[in-house]
C-alpha cells in the first residue's frame, strides 16, 4: 500500500476520532502506565492533520489539555485519599521519593516543567496530594503545565503540516525508500516504548 494512502487513512481517522484519541492518549501518557502510548507522537500527529484548520486546531488543544489535566488532577486527589498505598502497591517509592524532594524544594510549581519528565509528573501530582498541598494552587500550576505540554508536541506536529505538500512529493519521489523510512521511525518509537517500559520497571526495584 501506498505510504500517502496511509497518510490519507490516518487523517480520516483523526478527523473522526481525533478528540477522542487525543483526549485518551494525553491522559494515559500521564500515568504511570504511560509507556504503553506514545502520547507526545499522538499529539504531534494531531497537530500535523490540523494545519490550516483552525476550529480543529483549538479543539483538539482543548481536547488533549483537559486529558493531561484530568490525569493529574486524579493523581492528586488519589494521593489524598490513599496516601502512600498506591505508591507501595505499584513499588514506585523511588519516584515517589523524588518527586517529593522537588516538592519539598519548589513546591507545586515544580509541576510546571515536570510534564517533561515521563517518571516523576503522575508522582509529583500524587504527592502533592498526599501533602495536601493547597488545591486551587494545585489546579493552576497543573492546568498551566498541561496545557503548555501539549500546545509544544501539537506545534511541533503543526510546523510538518506546513511542510505537508513537499513531505508528499517527496514521499512520491522515494517509492519504496519511504518505506525503509517509515519502517525506522517505527523501530524508533518500539525502542523508545520499551525503554521508558524498562526504566519504569527498574525503577519499582
Amino acid at each position: 500500500m501506498d505510504t500517502l494512502v496511509i497518510i490519507a487513512k490516518i487523517e480520516r481517522l483523526f478527523d473522526q476520532f481525533g478528540y477522542l484519541i487525543v483526549f485518551f492518549s494525553s491522559l494515559i501518557e500521564i500515568t504511570p502506565f504511560g509507556w504503553i502510548i506514545p502520547g507526545g507522537l499522538v499529539l504531534a500527529t494531531a497537530g500535523f492533520f490540523t494545519y490550516n484548520k483552525a476550529y480543529a486546531l483549538a479543539k483538539i488543544l482543548v481536547s488533549g489539555w483537559l486529558g493531561a489535566w484530568f490525569s493529574l488532577v486524579g493523581a492528586y486527589i488519589l494521593g489524598k485519599r490513599t496516601g502512600m498505598w498506591f505508591v507501595k502497591k505499584l513499588k514506585q517509592e523511588k519516584n515517589a521519593q523524588r518527586a517529593k524532594r522537588m516538592l519539598d524544594k519548589n513546591g507545586p510549581i515544580i509541576l510546571t516543567s515536570s510534564m517533561l519528565a515521563n517518571l516523576t509528573r503522575f508522582w509529583s501530582a500524587y504527592v502533592a496530594g498526599v501533602e495536601k498541598y493547597s488545591f486551587l494552587r494545585f489546579l493552576i500550576y497543573s492546568g498551566a503545565a498541561s496545557f503548555t505540554w501539549v500546545a509544544l508536541m501539537v506545534f511541533i506536529g503543526f510546523l510538518g503540516g506546513s511542510e505537508r505538500g513537499q513531505i508528499e512529493n517527496l514521499l512520491r519521489k522515494t517509492g519504496a525508500m519511504s518505506w525503509i523510512i517509515l519502517g525506522i521511525v517505527s523501530i524508533i518509537i518500539f525502542l523508545s516504548i520499551k525503554s521508558d517500559k524498562k526504566e519504569n520497571e527498574n525503577n519499582s526495584n
